[in-house]
């Protein structure tokens, strides 16, 4: 019978097979809408305080979508688009 360790290994590289597809997906998805929002800039946005990774974007702030992108969306900052997700409304990127 296999140790607990070997089955937690298992475990863990069954989880990351299965995940890796989604994470590199959501990042293809990023790196989409990045280029779309370099081709398609839209007027900056006011914020208090400049952009930082993780943080939640106001409801304020208007938010463009890349055509057949249900995922993520951005707007711009001081001329550079910002990445936000839109379940969360939290910034992933920030510039191109």
């Amino acid at each position: 019978m296999p140790s607990s360790s070997l089955r937690l290994v298992s475990a863990l590289a069954v989880a990351l097979a299965v995940l890796s597809p989604v994470t590199s997906s959501a990042a293809d998805d990023a790196v989409n809408v990045m280029q779309y929002a370099l081709s398609h800039p839209t007027d900056n946005a006011q914020l208090p305080s400049p952009p930082a990774l993780g943080d939640s974007v106001p409801r304020s702030v208007q938010l463009a979508t890349a055509e057949g992108n249900g995922r993520f969306a951005y707007f711009y900052y001081a001329g550079a688009p910002v990445i936000v997700d839109l379940k969360t409304r939290s910034i992933v990127r920030i510039g191109g």
